[in-house]
């Protein structure tokens, strides 16, 4: 604890003066509240505790739909920004990997400001809500910085004077992240090394594997984090067929390999993103060959069989039940690694295709096959009832102490007490490192 606030105190005398962005935020803070689970986790590894020695960390996978996303059905950036950044800061994460987070160039910014990217955006409001403005983002890399024509850059680097090194803009389209950005919290961690690989891309959007070798400041610990976003459609063909799971199969051996190399000189990893492959489907998934690699689902995800050749998924709302162990205990049965559970029952992904979020319906959150019957009203009547994923917390070498889907809940009326501001919600796991 001395270790992280000393490191606190040094990232606010190192940040004072880098930032003043006038942005729409609540007060900066110098403890934001954090997932429900981390303070299980701060009690177990403190002294004394059950995992005593060991580091506190909280990680986290946040889709938060293209500044130019989904026309129609998705209200505009500008309305949801703050909202997406309620609930980044609701948990707090040690580090987020960021999907669908544009580094294009924001149009619809008010006259006379400066220039920015989406996820450049997110990072402004998460400091100005944050005492010593501690958050960065890992690439700077771009595909265009333009610094002449109608909408060029305003600065490269510095801000109203302050030298501001993650606001670097390098105009490097191989070295670009694309929409995958990972932001961490610099009074916790160090960047060692950061890269990115090109996957392959079903469609013009560019895929990509952000990947980022972590110092952790308090123990001097490595672990490699990993960030990536996989084609929901190959070819326009809908996500359930078989070539999209093959494609998405392939992507994730492309993962796979550029993973394995960075573990060879730090085992610890942790892999987090939108795969958009769900557990309760009959063909072996991107996620099933993460896994079978040795990378843990946290969260655990039900592949048990149905007798029945009819069958269209495998598995069932309830969850497989915890473990201690880091192996299968049967073929098609990953356990949970998690014992506390914050709304699990609500799906990753919300909303029906075509319409806006939070329009899509958890069959698991009700009693009947007609969605009227809620299973009850409290927490605890959904504690083994667990949607479906799409977005993922994958880890090896760490503990995994607590899980949180990250949603306004009403759990009353199986919905959403306030419509969600991005098409899949927030997922989060606390860790012991």
């Amino acid at each position: 604890m001395r270790s992280r606030l000393a490191a606190a105190s040094l990232a606010l005398a190192v940040a004072t003066g880098l930032l003043a962005v006038p942005l729409t935020a609540g007060p900066a803070s110098a403890a934001p509240a954090r997932c429900a689970a981390y303070g299980d986790v701060v009690r177990e590894t403190s002294a004394g505790g059950v995992l005593a020695g060991r580091t506190p960390l909280l990680v986290a996978s946040y889709n938060i739909a293209g500044y130019n996303a989904s026309a129609g059905t998705m209200p505009r950036w500008e309305s949801r920004a703050d909202r997406i950044v309620d609930k980044i800061m609701r948990c707090a994460p040690d580090v987020i990997g960021l999907q669908e987070a544009s580094e294009a160039w924001m149009q619809r910014r008010p006259a006379g400001s400066r220039n920015h990217a989406q996820y450049e955006h997110v990072v402004d409001l998460m400091n100005a809500r944050t005492a010593g403005a501690p958050y960065r983002v890992t690439n700077t890399n771009r595909k265009q910085c333009p610094t002449t024509g109608p909408n060029p850059a305003v600065w490269n680097g510095t801000w109203k004077g302050q030298r501001a090194p993650w606001r670097a803009c390098t105009t490097s389209p191989s070295a670009s992240s694309s929409d995958n950005r990972t932001v961490y919290d610099s009074r916790v961690l160090e960047v060692v090394r950061h890269g990115s690989r090109a996957l392959s891309s079903a469609t013009s959007t560019k895929r990509t594997l952000d990947w980022t070798v972590f110092r952790v400041r308090a123990t001097g610990r490595q672990f490699v984090f990993a960030n990536t976003h996989l084609d929901a459609r190959y070819r326009g063909r809908a996500i359930t067929t078989s070539a999209s799971n093959s494609f998405r199969r392939k992507q994730a051996a492309q993962v796979l390999a550029t993973v394995k190399q960075l573990r060879a000189g730090t085992p610890a990893a942790v892999l987090v993103g939108d795969m958009n492959s769900n557990g309760r489907t009959r063909s072996t998934t991107a996620v099933d060959d993460f896994t079978r690699a040795g990378l843990f689902d946290l969260l655990g995800t039900d592949r048990r069989k149905y007798k029945s050749k009819s069958a269209r998924w495998r598995g069932s709302c309830k969850s497989v039940g915890v473990t201690s162990s880091l192996t299968n205990t049967r073929k098609w049965r990953v356990p949970l690694h998690v014992k506390r559970r914050i709304n699990v029952s609500y799906n990753s992904s919300n909303a029906v295709s075509g319409k806006g979020p939070g329009s899509a319906k958890n069959t698991c959150m009700y009693r009947d096959k007609k969605l009227k019957r809620p299973r009850g009203s409290t927490p605890g009547a959904y504690y083994r009832q667990q949607g479906t994923r799409i977005d993922y917390v994958l880890a090896a070498g760490f503990r995994g102490r607590g899980w949180e889907t990250v949603v306004d809940a009403n759990l009353r009326k199986a919905r959403y007490r306030v419509t969600p501001p991005s098409d899949h919600n927030m997922v989060a796991a606390t860790l012991a490192f």
